[in-house]
């Protein structure tokens, strides 16, 4: 291919067309042979792919939500999706699968996602950003070598997979941020709610009726479902701290399932777990401000010898020349 896209270029350069029209025939043999490549690729390998269904998904579309509407329901673009997810299906890569996985569940399943469904996705932004490195190498080279050539597409697959699978990285971080935050807030609330006679259930429904759509009130909204299709309140919690990588909320978790059990009173549990997630978040604040006095350090050195040049340079630079008291 890469062979066929060179001759191609060089035809259209040597050709006794204008200046301004090379650009265009280049354009036109890569797009040309491109497509043929696409063609064949389909027609051998443009079976469906295969992959499973996300729970989460299938949870959604057995509560009567509609079904997600994303590149691989699209007509024009599902045969090329299939056929990365075909790729992404026998990929020897399972700890990548893994890790994906995880990611996504932090994420809060965008669009119901599957690993290798993702991974698809991120090949299809690889190819997109590979052709357009290429169709670039080619109109702004007078003569593109065939290294470029050959370089140009599998750096640019590169970039646009990782630059997706960092997207994903990104938006799983900035989601557990946001849990984190709304912890101890949360405890509060619900040890207020049993304190004034309410259940644990009941008053997690009142929290999350507050605020339906923050990612922990989701959360807590996924273990109220589990919890009315049959699972134990215990597996629901520790469902959701496995789901959610936080070491806090694995610990928080930990202690409401140990008092259910010894019987201790939930509020004076929620209380005590709120605090000490203040106290922790205050010394965590005061160490980070420790270690900016002393970043700055730095900085300000840099500034206050900024002033003492710029107010006695030329001070300086007469006594240099011997002008000082002339």
């Amino acid at each position: 291919m890469t062979a066929i896209l060179f001759m191609l270029a060089q035809a259209g350069g040597d050709a006794p067309a204008p200046d301004n029209s090379v650009g265009l025939i280049r354009l036109a043999a890569v797009a040309a042979a491109f497509i043929f490549v696409l063609t064949f690729v389909l027609a051998v390998f443009g079976q469906r792919g295969r992959s499973a269904i996300s729970p989460q998904r299938e949870v959604a579309l057995a509560a009567g939500y509609i079904d997600r509407q994303t590149v691989f329901e699209n007509p024009l673009v599902s045969p090329v999706m299939w056929l990365l997810l075909t790729v992404a299906h026998r990929l020897p890569a399972p700890w990548l699968k893994q890790r994906v996985q995880q990611r996504l569940v932090a994420a809060g399943s965008p669009n119901f996602y599957t690993s290798e469904e993702f991974l698809a996705v991120c090949m299809l932004w690889g190819v997109v950003a590979g052709i357009l490195l290429a169709l670039g190498n080619l109109l702004l080279s007078d003569q593109p070598s065939v290294l470029g050539m050959l370089a140009t597409p599998v750096v640019g697959f590169g970039l646009g997979f990782g630059v997706y699978l960092y997207y994903l990285h990104g938006e799983a971080n900035k989601r557990v941020a946001l849990i984190s935050k709304r912890i101890p807030y949360t405890l509060d609330l619900v040890a207020l709610s049993m304190g004034a006679g309410a259940t644990f259930t009941e008053a997690v429904r009142t929290v999350v009726h507050e605020d339906p759509a923050h990612p922990f009130n989701v959360e807590l909204n996924t273990v109220l479902a589990e919890v009315e299709l049959g699972t134990t309140r215990a597996q629901a919690l520790r469902n959701m701290a496995n789901r959610i990588p936080l070491e806090t909320l694995r610990s928080i978790m930990a202690s409401i399932i140990q008092a259910e059990g010894l019987g201790t009173p939930l509020s004076d549990v929620l209380k005590g777990q709120a605090n000490l997630l203040r106290l922790q978040r205050s010394v965590r604040a005061e160490k980070l401000a420790a270690q900016a006095s002393v970043r700055i350090l730095v900085p300000s050195m840099l500034i206050l010898m900024s002033v003492v040049l710029a107010v006695f340079a030329p001070f300086i630079i007469k006594a240099f020349k011997g002008e000082l008291f002339s």
